[in-house]
């Protein structure tokens, strides 16, 4: 009599998927008439004359000067590199929120600039000030990373 072997079911996971990395997270400072326009859906892009080395997941406004607070989150759909024209063509396609003499004084010598795409804007119903977050806060030039943990202390206030 021969016997049976139980079978086996092989079943594979993703790592990825039960130990998820978090979301890279930049604070991005922004001019409030911008803010505005993102926070009314109106403007889906960020220009920016350089970008990030790595790729950010998620961004976290903070609107400069008057109002120098942290407004909002945003998910990061994309981010591309090009020619102001090329930036300028995306922009009426994906909703740039401004006018094409802004986008080419804003280019001015450079070559190629960046365009982030945003979407899942969340606005705080309380404005936070940073510095009563971080220790020395310092508005970014134009971005810096948050780790977890200052990320987490953000979403707290949302």
């Amino acid at each position: 009599m021969a016997i049976s072997k139980p079978s086996v079911k092989l079943m594979m996971t993703h790592s990825n998927d039960l130990f998820p990395k978090p979301p890279k997270v930049a604070l991005i400072s922004i001019r409030p008439c911008f803010v505005e326009k993102i926070l009314s859906r109106e403007k889906k892009l960020e220009f920016r004359r350089s970008w990030a080395t790595e790729s950010v997941d998620v961004l976290v406004i903070y609107s400069s000067s008057p109002v120098q607070r942290i407004v909002a989150t945003a998910k990061v759909v994309g981010v591309t590199e090009g020619s102001p024209t090329a930036l300028w063509n995306l922009s009426q396609e994906k909703g740039g929120g401004v006018p094409r003499q802004l986008i080419r004084d804003y280019f001015t010598g450079k070559k190629t600039g960046f365009a982030i795409e945003i979407s899942d804007v969340a606005e705080f119903q309380q404005a936070i000030d940073p510095k009563e977050m971080f220790k020395d806060f310092r508005a970014p030039q134009s971005f810096r990373y948050l780790d977890a943990k200052e990320y987490s202390q953000i979403l707290e206030k949302l």
